[in-house]
């Protein structure tokens, strides 16, 4: 397995799921606090905390 290693871990995605899951909570501010960028997190969570198909493969 070569390439650069994952940005995104099963901690951090739970934790991603979290915020987001808050209607309040704002995707730039929450990809800030997590050290990603808004491409990565939507690449992971949708808007409303809900997991896509890449992050139902990191937490299997």
């Amino acid at each position: 397995m070569g390439g650069r290693p994952r940005k995104v871990d099963a901690a951090t995605l739970r934790m991603a799921m979290a915020a987001m899951a808050d209607p309040k909570s704002i995707a730039t501010e929450v990809a800030k606090k997590l050290s990603i960028t808004t491409a990565t997190l939507y690449t992971y969570v949708n808007s409303n905390g809900t997991l896509k198909t890449a992050g139902l493969k990191i937490l299997e």
